[in-house]
């Protein structure tokens, strides 16, 4: 594997702790995530009619070196201001949300953050814009709205969500819970525009939208089981099935297991190609008091790399910079975390992750590909519940990708404030 060149990796990372020490000083406060159908709050401001008004902040600095040397960069100071009536009647809510990225420091050319577009101009956008009718325990959303499942949801670690219009049925039954419906268009992080499912998923063809439907099974406080499917008309269909089972060991003592399954297929007009591969992964997480460790396992199909272009990649070892995802690549990892609260540092968290996958190939010419490792570091603070600054939370993540025979190793840097105002 490559390492690190010394002097010339730790002079760029003091300058790029430098610029994030700045954008963090800078923000006195930032943001969380959206509007979702639901009740509203009893306590806190409303304005006429009862409606509950939203404000969060968020100001974000994204640093990127490519293990080609290719820079991204760019500081933005944004969030979200929207509002939510009550349930009119116990029947009808409504809700709208307007989402802006706003740059401060973004070099020309130096493009590909996701903070801003690729263009590095601002993100100014009606994200949310939804009527939601509830009866005999249901809720039907229609329009601009938020959908968080594995493949399909916000992939909220930029400055503005992902968001769709869409016309979903969702509900709970005891431990069961459901959600499916249609999606036609999804507007992506660094976008203003909504676009159809299968021009995002990257067809060219007719323009067609995505049928999905998936439940969770909870049990044990912290277990489940999820089933999900998700048919991309004439592109692909992607079903997703985990499984998490948390054992107590003793009162301080307790271990998690985990595992994932996701074939996708081509399907219809097959308008990103024909194939079928899948993904697969296992885990096992263990704690005691404040501290923890986790060790996975993930292996992809060589027919074709997973494909999550509606969000966050679901895979257990989805890193800040890669997935390790690749045709044929099968990956290992390893994490440790702690909880400073109950060291005596309330709100205080850090966390480690190392990864390295192996044998991918070329899915289009089953060519080997250069073996690759991620490192991956995290400290968080949150400021304490009924403080003066509750709702304020500071984020630092830094991340080291190698390859082999890269020119160099490719760094990230993510530093960001996130507030949720309170009235």
């Amino acid at each position: 594997m490559n390492r690190p060149c010394g002097g010339v990796v730790s002079a760029h990372l003091r300058r790029n702790v430098s610029l994030a020490i700045g954008a963090l000083l800078a923000a006195s406060i930032a943001a969380a995530q959206g509007i979702w159908p639901g009740d509203l709050p009893k306590e806190g401001f409303k304005l006429p009619g009862g409606i509950e008004p939203v404000l969060q902040l968020r100001t974000y600095y994204f640093d990127q070196e490519s293990t080609s040397g290719t820079p991204s960069t760019a500081w933005a100071l944004g969030g979200w201001v929207g509002a939510r009536s009550p349930w009119w009647g116990d029947v009808f809510q409504a809700a709208v949300n307007f989402y802006t990225s706003q740059k401060l420091y973004g070099p020309e050319g130096e493009g590909g953050t996701r903070l801003l577009t690729s263009d590095q101009d601002p993100i100014n956008v009606l994200g949310e814009v939804f009527g939601a009718i509830r009866f005999a325990g249901q809720t039907f959303t229609g329009y601009r709205q938020l959908i968080n499942r594995p493949f399909i949801n916000p992939q909220d670690n930029r400055m503005v969500p992902n968001t769709v219009e869409a016309y979903t049925l969702a509900g709970a039954a005891k431990d069961v819970s459901y959600i499916g419906g249609y999606i036609t268009k999804e507007k992506v992080r660094d976008t203003e525009s909504f676009r159809w499912m299968s021009n995002v998923a990257g067809g060219t063809g007719e323009q067609k939208g995505v049928a999905f439907a998936g439940g969770t099974y909870s049990f044990a406080k912290t277990g489940y089981v999820r089933l999900d499917e998700q048919y991309a008309i004439d592109v692909f269909n992607t079903f997703y099935a985990d499984v998490r089972y948390p054992i107590a060991l003793d009162d301080r003592t307790g271990l998690t297991l985990g595992a994932q399954y996701y074939p996708q297929t081509s399907v219809g007009d097959e308008q990103i190609g024909s194939f079928s591969t899948w993904g697969y992964g296992l885990q096992a997480a263990l704690s005691r008091g404040p501290f923890g460790v986790q060790f996975y396992w993930t292996q992809t199909g060589k027919e074709r790399d997973t494909q999550n272009p509606f969000g966050t990649h679901p895979s257990y070892l989805d890193m800040m910079q890669v997935s390790f995802n690749s045709a044929g690549e099968r990956a290992w990892g390893v994490g440790a975390n702690v909880d400073f609260g109950k060291l005596g540092a309330p709100g205080l968290t850090a966390a480690a992750l190392y990864a390295a996958g192996r044998d991918r190939i070329d899915d289009a010419t089953g060519a080997p590909i250069a073996d690759r490792s991620e490192t991956d570091v995290r400290v968080d603070y949150a400021f304490p519940k009924g403080s003066a600054l509750d709702g304020l939370s500071v984020t630092f993540r830094y991340s080291w990708l190698q390859q082999d025979g890269a020119p160099q190793t490719a760094t990230q840097l993510r530093a960001y404030v996130n507030y949720a105002f309170r009235f």
